[in-house]
């Protein structure tokens, strides 16, 4: 296995320690404010270097078919993986919805099969920048909500301004990676159209 493939498996390790702390310290109603804190840092560690991966494989010429599965597939673990722990997690409803996840799962398997149906026929059917900025946008909403219960159990509201500032930010950003998933999901249905289409003329 290669330097490239080496880093995506390292990823999925790292993603399973943040399961692991999810489960361990119980964040649905611990007490302690290192739980929620460390989970966040887990996770921003996992997609911090998420680029690594990609970068190497470039870089030493070490690009593989291996790679070009696992390393979304890797993406989708932590990324929903995360929002599906914190879908569990009662304080965090408030934040991430049940239904909400939903759709956000639902579109993840809508989009990877699109894909994969596409590229089964022979027609390439790259990432939309949309698509990568609705990633990244997620990326930044996670450890928010993340934030907000650390701020929450570390300081109450003896700190206000900085309770309100971690619940603005929180909505702001879930709502804003939620809206983003959606329109990005069907700008992606659109383009499979299109492009099957073109494929049978």
């Amino acid at each position: 296995m290669n330097l490239p493939n080496k880093i995506t498996m390292g990823r999925f390790g790292i993603a399973l320690i943040m399961f692991a702390v999810l489960i361990w310290t119980d964040t649905c109603s611990g007490p302690e404010a290192w739980a929620p804190a460390l989970a966040g840092g887990i996770f921003i560690l996992a997609v911090a270097t998420d680029a690594l991966d990609g970068y190497y494989a470039r870089k030493l010429g070490q690009l593989s078919d291996f790679g070009r599965i696992a390393d979304p597939v890797v993406d989708k673990v932590i990324v929903c993986g995360a929002f599906i722990f914190l879908a569990s997690a009662q304080w965090a409803r408030e934040f991430i919805p049940v239904w909400m996840v939903v759709l956000i799962v639902a579109r993840e398997f809508l989009v990877n099969g699109l894909r994969g149906y596409i590229e089964a026929r022979g027609v390439a059917f790259p990432a939309r920048w949309d698509g990568k900025l609705k990633m990244i946008m997620q990326c930044i909403a996670i450890p928010a909500v993340f934030l907000v219960r650390t701020v929450d159990l570390a300081l109450g509201a003896s700190v206000p301004w900085l309770w309100q500032l971690s619940l603005g930010l929180a909505y702001v950003f879930v709502w804003a990676s939620f809206v983003l998933t959606i329109v990005s999901g069907a700008r992606y249905v659109v383009a499979a159209a299109q492009v099957l289409r073109t494929a049978e003329d």
